[in-house]
């Protein structure tokens, strides 16, 4: 920059050394070509005051000045340089002589035909007896060579001064570039030492106060900087230490799945040293966590998936930010997921083996009910409910784990009616429904994507759990519509109605809101659990709205 500084601005110098002399010229040509005019005006009228003839006057001449003798008719009769008159044109139209006879005298500049060189002419009209007219006209040239090399003369030396001036321009500027520049260079190598995390202040010491000052602020804002820096330096060691003391895994990706910042336990995950740089794909060979952070990062949205990585399972939780990083958290869920397999084999294991004997103990106590009387006889209907009930809960139960370890995939379902669900679940508890003396309605239709088991066991728990819990002579109205792209079941009942403190329990296993009743009724309280969790395994909303003595509205919408 220092030799840039110097180079241009001597170039600048030189130029408008060379622009100054170059106008110097012209204007000293053209100052020294009106003193010529004037002089030849003088010179003219001195020949003029001197004139006897033609003859005599052509030899007064100098080496520099031409007189010439041309008579009214434009004939050259006489001239100082040249003998053989001949040689002239006629110069009766020439603008010097058109003047003169004009007597509007001017000083003319052309090239002259006989010489070939440019001249300055002045002529006047002179009395003369002799001539056929009684005058003639006197003319006096000078070349404008002559001017030429008076400015000639001059150039060398103006060169001379132009050259001295350009190197003494080229000195100064080198010595006021030095110091100039001193301080940008002290800045230059601050900033330098910074870079390699060694700060050093800058002297402030230079011959100028404006320099000094500004070094000063640079001081100060350097100062500011490295204090910025050693926080940053420690915030950034203390979240590496958290994230590399967290036992969750956790990547954080750019607008292009680029890796940019990884901790200890991802690094153990995946099996790599280091990841920053590297695309997701090449840290991890995990297609499922590829394509849900991938998708996350494309689509700007959150994300949250179970994925399966080197035979353990993880949660996956992606966050978008603001700033355009997404992060990515897996969480290890292998003991839960394997300890909740092993509950759930044996849940299924127990309830098909208890479902083997109450199935017999039932056969065997219909057997005995067909020619059973009196006390016997009401023994075995007691015995027939309590077995009913359990079959019913063992029913509920295995449901319930079959739902809980299903999964659905979206491209493989096809549309099921609602409506003949809905039918179909109502014919079934037609006669729970007329014991209890409950008007069952259904409405609507729609279709909708999802297994017919799953649809059945969603409308027929929601439907039972209406008659079951309403009054005598109640009724249950089921219905279902599409509206602004979305599937709504409803189911309503005149029953007893929830309050406010048991709402938000009543979808859990088992929870009874009145077990007395809840025993009376024969319900095995799992019903809205399943309703749960076919509605989770679809991704489908429950709304619940009830009061006390006027009944339950319960709205599943599917999206």
């Amino acid at each position: 920059m220092k030799k840039k500084f110097i180079i241009i601005n001597t170039i600048i110098v030189v130029i408008a050394l060379l622009l100054m002399f170059a106008l110097g010229v012209t204007v000293t040509k053209s100052e020294h070509i009106d003193r010529t005019k004037v002089q030849i005006v003088e010179i003219t009228r001195i020949y003029k005051d001197n004139y006897t003839s033609a003859e005599n006057i052509v030899k007064k001449s100098n080496e520099n000045i031409r007189v010439t003798v041309i008579d009214s008719a434009g004939n050259v009769i006489a001239d100082s340089d040249e003998k053989d008159l001949s040689k002239f044109d006629n110069h009766i139209d020439r603008e010097e002589i058109v003047a003169a006879r004009e007597d509007k005298p001017k000083v003319v500049s052309r090239d002259s035909d006989t010489v070939g060189v440019t001249m300055l002419y002045y002529a006047e009209k002179i009395s003369d007896s002799d001539s056929p007219y009684g005058y003639v006209f006197l003319r006096v040239a000078i070349p404008v060579a002559s001017v030429n090399s008076y400015i000639a003369k001059s150039i060398p030396l103006s060169l001379t001064i132009v050259f001295f001036a350009a190197v003494l321009s080229f000195v100064a500027y080198v010595i006021m570039a030095g110091e100039l520049f001193k301080p940008l260079e002290k800045v230059k190598q601050s900033l330098e030492g910074l870079e390699r995390g060694e700060f050093k202040r800058i002297e402030v010491k230079t011959s100028d106060a404006d320099a000094d000052e500004l070094l000063s602020g640079i001081n100060d804002v350097a100062d500011k900087l490295e204090e910025s820096i050693k926080q940053n330096e420690e915030e950034k060691k203390k979240l590496d230490y958290i994230l590399n003391n967290v036992s969750d895994a956790i990547v954080v990706c750019d607008e292009g799945a680029t890796v940019r910042a990884i901790n200890s336990a991802a690094k153990k995950i995946f099996g790599v040293q280091s990841a920053e740089g590297k695309t997701i794909e090449a840290v991890t060979g995990s297609r499922e966590f590829c394509a849900v952070v991938k998708r996350c990062v494309t689509e700007k949205k959150d994300g949250f998936a179970e994925v399966e990585i080197d035979s353990r399972y993880f949660l996956c939780t992606v966050k978008n930010t603001e700033s355009g990083l997404t992060i990515a958290v897996l969480s290890d869920v292998t003991d839960s997921k394997t300890s909740e397999k092993t509950r759930l084999e044996f849940f299924a294991n127990a309830s098909h083996e208890l479902k083997t004997p109450l199935t017999a103990i039932k056969g065997f106590n219909e057997l005995i009910g067909m020619n059973a009387k009196g006390e016997i006889k009401e023994y075995s209907e007691k015995i027939e409910k309590e077995t009913q009930r359990m079959l019913s809960l063992i029913n509920d139960m295995l449901n319930l784990n079959k739902l809980e370890n299903s999964s659905v995939n979206a491209e493989n379902l096809t549309p099921v009616s609602v409506g003949d669900a809905m039918e179909e679940a109502a014919s079934e508890l037609s006669v729970l429904a007329k014991s209890k003396n409950v008007t069952i309605n259904v409405s609507g239709d729609a279709k909708l994507k999802i297994e017919k088991e799953h649809l059945y066991e969603l409308v027929k728990n929601l439907i039972e759990n209406a008659v079951r819990y309403n009054v005598e002579g109640g009724s249950v109205d089921a219905s279902v519509k599409r509206e602004n792209g979305k599937t709504i079941v409803s189911v309503s009942d005149t029953g007893i109605g929830i309050d406010a403190e048991n709402r938000s329990r009543i979808f859990e296993r088992f929870y009874r809101v009145d077990k007395s009743r809840s025993r009376a009724t024969g319900g095995t309280g799992l019903g809205l659990a399943i309703v749960k969790h076919v509605c989770e395994l679809y991704g489908a909303r429950i709304d619940l709205s009830s009061r006390l003595g006027v009944g339950t509205v319960i709205t599943v919408t599917f999206d």
